[in-house]
């Protein structure tokens, strides 16, 4: 939802998964506008949202992301991102398969 949310033009997202050992790596790329590093840091906290100024065309609460780390943590597994302003975003996440 955030990759069609956070784009100026038509959005392109890439998912890409493979198993390695016993854990599954699932990839998401987005052309998004991308994420500064200092918001980063902040974007799986419970109720962030990116700052847009005073803009407020964007609807949510700052939750979905917040939810998506606790899930992926439930399941002993782990998130990242990696994130550069106008160049999109890539989450990883890494679960141990039963």
């Amino acid at each position: 939802d955030n990759a069609i949310k956070y784009t100026s033009h038509a959005p392109e997202i890439h998912i890409s998964t493979k198993t390695i050992n016993s854990t599954i790596s699932i990839e998401l790329k987005d052309n998004g506008v991308g994420i500064s590093e200092e918001n980063q840091k902040k974007v799986f906290h419970r109720f962030y949202r990116v700052p847009t100024g005073n803009l407020h065309d964007i609807k949510g609460f700052g939750l979905g992301l917040n939810y998506v780390k606790s899930i992926v943590e439930a399941h002993n597994g782990k998130i990242s991102l990696t994130s550069e302003p106008g160049k999109g975003s890539t989450f990883k996440l890494s679960i141990p398969l039963a």
